[in-house]
């Protein structure tokens, strides 16, 4: 009898946990959508909703998307910049909200409508052509759906102005990560980044290779490194190979595509304890106007 009492609890509290877990993946709120860039990320505003668990009923209608969205602080981004969409749970509610999720987003300009290709990740590239868009993000899985907007203001990329390049500070650094998967968002990868000389440049500017900490690698492995949002762009790219042993001197010295960005580096058996540098130069009549430089070492 009592074998046959325990049995009947151990039923019980099982139903109670397995219902549990079914209550919270489903009894949740309404997610937040956010643009995320390499330095920062938005918030962006819930439109028209339509949301119903067991806990929360959320209906909202949004008559007029473009005055709505151009009600809204402009989200200032550059030709051709890259951007992360993320979808997060609501914190109030919590819960697993991924199961059947769908996620689509556009950009809407007058009567145009620009669907935007997004990798698994969430990234994507916003179009060349300058203006004022609405970001338009959809949300949709069991509970419903979220539609969310963003006031977007694409400028184009900035040029060298009156000989002078902007303060170096100022700039977007590139961007340098280890990628192990496809659609995968990828690590920081250790590295330097500096400037070398700056809207005082001579044609003798030397520049000492610094000895910098090895970041671990495979055979096999993919390096990313990204200057997209460097703005203004640079005029020349080099990638140089660095001798550790003699002085860390120059052993070789490649010019690459400026506009094949991110650049991916397959490291192979070679390039294992080796050291890298890409040289990025900023061009004016010929004349050097701004010099940096990115190290790296593969261990």
């Amino acid at each position: 009898m009592m074998r046959v009492f325990l049995k009947l609890c151990i039923g019980i509290l099982i139903f109670f946990l397995v219902t549990g877990c079914f209550a919270e993946d489903y009894d949740v709120g309404v997610p937040t959508a956010h643009l995320n860039f390499d330095h920062y990320t938005v918030q962006l505003a819930e439109a028209n909703i339509s949301w119903k668990t067991a806990s929360e009923d959320a209906q909202q209608s949004i008559e007029n998307i473009a005055e709505y969205a151009s009600s809204l602080d402009e989200i200032i981004v550059f030709s051709g910049q890259k951007g992360f969409l993320s979808i997060e749970e609501n914190e109030e509610n919590g819960g697993d909200i991924w199961t059947d999720a769908t996620i689509t987003a556009a950009l809407l300009k007058d009567d145009k409508r620009i669907q935007l290709e997004m990798s698994d990740s969430g990234e994507f590239r916003f179009p060349a052509d300058t203006g004022n868009y609405i970001l338009e993000v959809e949300f949709t899985n069991s509970a419903g759906k979220a539609q969310y907007v963003g006031n977007i203001v694409i400028e184009p990329k900035k040029e060298i102005e009156d000989g002078k390049l902007p303060e170096f500070f100022s700039m977007d650094m590139p961007s340098f990560k280890k990628v192990n998967a496809a659609g995968s968002d990828g690590i920081v990868f250790d590295h330097s980044y500096e400037e070398v000389c700056w809207n005082t440049c001579d044609d003798h500017n030397n520049y000492h290779y610094p000895d910098i900490h090895s970041g671990n690698v495979e055979k096999g492995d993919k390096l990313q490194i990204d200057w997209l949002t460097v703005n203004p762009q640079p005029s020349v790219i080099n990638f140089i190979l660095i001798d550790t042993e003699n002085e860390m001197r120059e052993i070789k010295r490649e010019k690459i595509d400026i506009f094949n960005t991110p650049l991916e580096l397959i490291v192979d058996e070679e390039m294992i304890g080796s050291q890298y540098a890409l040289e990025f130069l900023w061009l004016e009549g010929g004349k050097i106007q701004g010099r940096s430089m990115l190290n790296f070492r593969l261990e």
